[in-house]
């Protein structure tokens, strides 16, 4: 008797046929995954329109010529070099160099919220030396921007780090 052999006691599984479509499908599968990118991606440029142009172009363009006006005047007057100190309810803004004797307006412009910003018209102190009264201490860092008042012929503007 012969013992049975690894060979025939293991059995031959007959090989499974080959679907007719599996080649055109994945022919397909590439142009139909860039239509499919293509339509999501009109639908976010529909929905989601870009806001680089502006349709009042012009008057923007002029008001930027107009703020840059104001730095530079405020640069002659030695009012751009500044430094802000705040504790507790007070901020106090000093210029060293400042030839402006007149009413400031100040804005200390919170990173976020508009709402939280600070705005007022002060009068110098001592020559050079301005204070802003304040509601609550300033815990955030905060734009701030400086101009003569009423007038708006100068303006300066710096970084409060607290």
């Amino acid at each position: 008797m012969h013992a049975p052999t690894l060979a025939s006691s293991v059995a031959t599984a007959p090989p499974r046929p080959v679907s007719p479509w599996i080649w055109p499908g994945l022919l397909i599968a590439g142009p139909a995954a860039v239509v499919l990118a293509s339509i999501v991606t009109a639908y976010f440029v529909l929905q989601h329109p870009d806001g680089l142009v502006a349709s009042d172009y012009y008057k923007q363009g002029k008001a930027i010529n107009a703020q840059l006006a104001q730095l530079e005047r405020g640069r002659q007057l030695g009012m751009d070099v500044f430094t802000v100190r705040a504790n507790g309810t007070e901020a106090t803004l000093v210029f060293p160099h400042g030839r402006e004797s007149g009413s400031i307006e100040v804005t200390l412009a919170h990173p976020v919220d508009p709402d939280r910003d600070v705005r007022q018209t002060v009068a110098p102190s001592a020559p050079g030396r301005y204070v802003v009264k304040l509601s609550t201490p300033l815990a955030e860092r905060r734009r701030v921007i400086v101009s003569d008042a009423p007038a708006r012929s100068w303006r300066a503007e710096s970084l409060y780090i607290p």
